[in-house]
């Protein structure tokens, strides 16, 4: 059995009507499941989402990427899958680098894509908070980090079993990263291509940026890390609650 086949991806959307169809349509192309948490849209996202074969479960209200996280984690977590893709829905990123991904999944355990090796594909405000962020994390996790706040990520799921998220917002990605720092998993980038085309992002360069950081503060020294990981059927229960919706 080959690696794509024991990944899942997980997609948080809020208001992405445009892009969330491609963007599912795309991993579909190299994963065999698609998760997208509709986190209140006021649009048709998740029907555009179904349509496109992904599964969904929608929020009643707007909670934000950090709480669509850890809502539908439970149900990929209490499946199969021995590592989750995360993405976004905006279409920023390319599923096309799913395949690089899946050729370092063997050996490590969170492996991040890098946007920053190509600065001007990046608007430079984006890029410097980026950069200043990524530089403060870097000594917070101890990861040789090239880009922190890339939410394009492979995790395995035994590493995501044993982490208790809180995190709201975007400082969810920071959180993963911060706890599997203390986990001293075995960590990699792979550079992956970002896209610009003019579609609304959520993320607020600065606000964003500096709430990731200190943010990062209460993760580094909360403990809620368990010591090993439970396996899918602790997570069983949560997700039988979940109004999943296949395609």
């Amino acid at each position: 059995m080959g690696m794509a086949s024991r990944v899942a991806a997980l997609i948080p959307a809020f208001n992405c009507s445009a892009t969330v169809g491609p963007v599912v349509t795309g991993v579909l192309h190299h994963l065999p499941l698609v998760l997208v948490v509709d986190d209140g849209s006021s649009d048709d996202t998740a029907q555009r989402a179904r349509n496109a074969g992904a599964h969904v479960l929608r929020l009643e209200q707007n909670c934000g990427k950090g709480e669509a996280v850890r809502i539908g984690l439970p149900w990929l977590l209490a499946g199969p899958w021995t590592h989750i893709l995360m993405l976004d829905a905006d279409g920023q990123h390319d599923p096309n680098d799913i395949p690089a991904f899946l050729a370092l999944a063997d050996e490590y355990d969170l492996i991040v894509g890098n946007r920053l090796h190509d600065p001007e594909a990046i608007p430079r405000k984006r890029f410097w908070t980026n950069y200043v962020g990524t530089r403060a994390l870097s000594l917070m996790t101890g990861f040789p980090l090239e880009d922190s706040q890339c939410g394009f990520r492979l995790v395995r799921a035994s590493v995501l079993r044993r982490m208790e998220l809180m995190g709201r917002r975007y400082a969810v990605d920071t959180e993963i990263l911060v706890r599997a720092g203390r986990m001293r998993v075995a960590f990699a980038h792979v550079p992956v291509r970002v896209i610009y085309n003019g579609q609304t992002s959520h993320f607020r360069p600065l606000l964003d940026t500096l709430h990731i950081v200190f943010s990062a503060v209460p993760f580094k020294v909360d403990e809620r890390l368990r010591r090993w990981d439970p396996g899918p059927g602790f997570f069983r229960s949560t997700a039988e609650t979940l109004a999943v919706l296949p395609p």
